[in-house]
């Protein structure tokens, strides 16, 4: 054994070898271990981050949808008062047509019914007419003839009577 002066029996060639074997321990768990497991980890956190990514798209996919769809219902409910309003403002105009059609016709009704009474009322006072017109003849006639014949026969005698008198 080959003493070096060192104390407490350290021998610096064990030492030596003991770092060597360390050092190729080393190296060999790095190349072995520390880059696979590095690797692993680096495709492993690309991996997360990837499926993050994808789920921040989506997420942002989903938010445009989103408002999209919004935007459509609040287009359709805008649609829908519009149709409301000219449905209402059609309403409005048919009701107001309506009326006044019917007080049209009611107007004509009246106007119609007037002038049937006014056609009523003449052929009334035609027939009144005609009726007291053959009255009036008849009550004429029979008082002319009686009254004719009396006031005839009377003037008859009275002219005869003056004749007879004025020829004497």
């Amino acid at each position: 054994m080959v003493m070096t002066g060192l104390p407490l029996n350290i021998d610096l060639q064990q030492i030596l070898l003991h770092l060597l074997n360390f050092a190729i321990l080393v190296a060999g768990l790095y190349i072995l271990l520390y880059k696979p497991v590095k690797d692993f980890m680096e495709k492993r956190r690309q991996h997360y981050k990837d499926i993050d990514d994808e789920a921040e798209a989506r997420l942002a996919s989903a938010k445009e949808q989103e408002a999209a769809y919004e935007k459509k219902i609040a287009d359709a409910e805008d649609e829908i008062r519009e149709k409301k309003r000219v449905a209402s403002d059609e309403l409005e105009t048919l009701r107001v047509n309506a009326e006044k059609a019917s007080k049209e016709k009611a107007e004509q009704i009246i106007s119609d019914a007037k002038k049937e009474a006014e056609n009523a009322k003449a052929q009334i006072i035609k027939e009144a007419e005609k009726d007291i017109t053959d009255m009036v003849k008849t009550a004429a006639e029979k008082i002319f003839v009686s009254d004719n014949v009396n006031d005839t026969y009377e003037a008859f005698l009275k002219d005869a009577e003056r004749s007879v008198k004025d020829g004497e």
